[in-house]
């Protein structure tokens, strides 16, 4: 009998255990990657001296060690963060950052909070912005914690690679950084303002920490259950001020809406409030308007919903940040297709790529080709934009931003007459459709979107985060591990 299979009931507990060390959903992950994970760390447990033991022998002595249990924590924990993810996010806290200090009377130094704080790219970036916008380092505290102590050494190493620098233009890394032989060091500054320690969001002591004026707990809580969300959501929620901010993940408003959480209205910064007191309470269920995270971020109406979260290292989920993506600068990035892609989690074929331009006619497309049995279905080569396109996208993404939502739809549909189709414009367009309400409409356009570009890693969330919030959980984990594997294998 296959060993696998003779040790499924002992495999369930490990996923169990990490279930309550840190919250993790292990069908988030798969349990594939579990298992991985386990018979890894048993590995090297046999050859440190336990040659002849069993799985099971190492199931009991992870039951009386915490050294063990964290090992495999650091094996499951995937740190894929870089420097200004989601870039909105950190304008919105520079000018939240000015207001709150113009606020108040008193000189105590603002809080912020980075949770999970991964290898430190997050809150290093929320230094620079800070000091970039005429903040004195006097005036901030930034704490940074997570529950992988490899990452944390990492993080105050404060060296870094190629892999933290992601887009095309980096001045803060002019500013900031200095070149060596295998990579970049942040300046000795900007270390100086960020204090790393390790916590557990689950087991987060949240009258020890007291309360933060910003929180940034960012692509987490889809990696949850909704009991360890909410025990995770209860934490944060402890340690967030009053009138204070929490950021989260694109892929994650959803979910935070749920919970009587109301957007801070600031288009693609993905920042939350607590509801105003009446409305919505934490915790509380109700029957608010289906939303994605487009809707939620675009939106100029209060929104409330919230999720739960929890804690586990670096941010597992690698959502690019829109305002940086590649393909508006260059050439779409389409990979054929076939039957199931390499990097996709489910079947697309012809009708599928019906369906998928429900609401309008579909881009033209390639014939399909033959290839054995099954047939490949090509999206169309779109070419890069020129530069006049791609202004066009680009002035389409700044009245977005501006909330002028019908104007910039327009721009949008103006640019489709007269320029080759684009998965980015696709996708903003389901990300207006969104903030209008428009379901049905957004989801075909996201999947216009998925069809140009199958890795279009925003459309995979937002789409996503629909699916969630309609009910089709399954759906929706489906999509959020093809959208993880766009960006790549984990890296240990």
């Amino acid at each position: 009998m296959n060993a696998h299979h003779d040790n499924a009931p002992l495999y369930r507990r490990f996923a169990e255990l990490l279930h309550r060390a840190m919250g993790l959903d292990a069908a988030s992950l798969g349990h594939n990657a579990i298992e991985r994970a386990v018979d890894q760390r048993a590995a090297a447990w046999y050859v440190d001296g336990h040659a002849d033991a069993t799985l099971a022998d190492y199931w009991n002595a992870a039951l009386a060690s915490p050294a063990i249990v964290q090992a495999l924590i650091e094996t499951v924990v995937v740190p894929e963060t870089w420097f200004y993810r989601d870039a909105d996010a950190f304008k919105a806290l520079a000018r939240l950052a000015h207001e709150r200090l113009d606020e108040r009377v008193t000189a105590l130094p603002l809080r912020i909070l980075s949770l999970p704080c991964s290898t430190g790219e997050e809150p290093y970036t929320i230094a620079m912005s800070l000091l970039d916008a005429g903040i004195d380092a006097a005036q901030l505290r930034i704490d940074a914690m997570d529950i992988s102590e490899r990452s944390l050494a990492v993080a105050q190493s404060a060296h870094y690679g190629r892999n933290s620098f992601r887009g095309n233009a980096f001045p803060f890394r002019d500013a900031h950084f200095a070149r060596t032989e295998d990579g970049w060091r942040l300046a000795q500054r900007i270390v100086d303002t960020v204090r790393f320690s390790r916590a557990n969001l689950m087991q987060l002591d949240a009258a020890a920490l007291g309360v933060y004026d910003f929180v940034f707990c960012r692509n987490v809580l889809i990696y949850f259950d909704r009991e360890a969300q909410q025990t995770a959501l209860h934490a944060l929620n402890n340690v967030l001020a009053e009138n204070g901010t929490l950021f989260v993940g694109p892929a994650e408003t959803g979910l935070l809406m749920r919970y009587g959480m109301q957007s801070a209205k600031i288009p693609l910064a993905f920042a939350f409030h607590r509801a105003a007191p009446g409305e919505t309470q934490l915790n509380s269920w109700h029957t608010a308007p289906l939303a994605t995270a487009a809707a939620l971020a675009m939106t100029h109406a209060p929104v409330s919903t919230l999720a739960p979260l929890q804690v586990f290292s670096a941010e597992p989920f690698a959502w690019p940040d829109p305002v940086a993506r590649a393909p508006i600068n260059g050439a779409a990035q389409i990979a054929p297709l076939s039957g199931m892609t390499a990097r996709s989690a489910t079947p697309l074929n012809d009708a599928t790529l019906s369906a998928s331009f429900h609401a309008g006619s579909p881009p033209a497309r390639q014939s399909p080709i033959t290839s054995s049995p099954t047939h490949n279905v090509l999206p169309p080569a779109v070419a890069a934009p020129t530069n006049a396109a791609r202004d066009s996208l680009d002035a389409a993404h700044a009245l977005a931003n501006a909330g002028r939502l019908a104007e910039a739809a327009t721009a949008i549909n103006v640019y489709l007459e007269q320029h080759a189709p684009h998965a980015d414009a696709f996708y903003l367009l389901g990300v207006l459709a969104d903030a209008n309400g428009e379901t049905n409409l957004a989801r075909g356009h996201y999947r216009k979107a998925l069809y140009l570009d199958p890795q279009h890693t925003e459309a995979l969330a937002h789409l996503a985060t629909l699916l969630e919030l309609e009910g089709d959980r399954n759906g929706a984990r489906l999509l959020m591990q093809r959208a993880s594997r766009t960006q790549g294998a984990p890296r240990g």
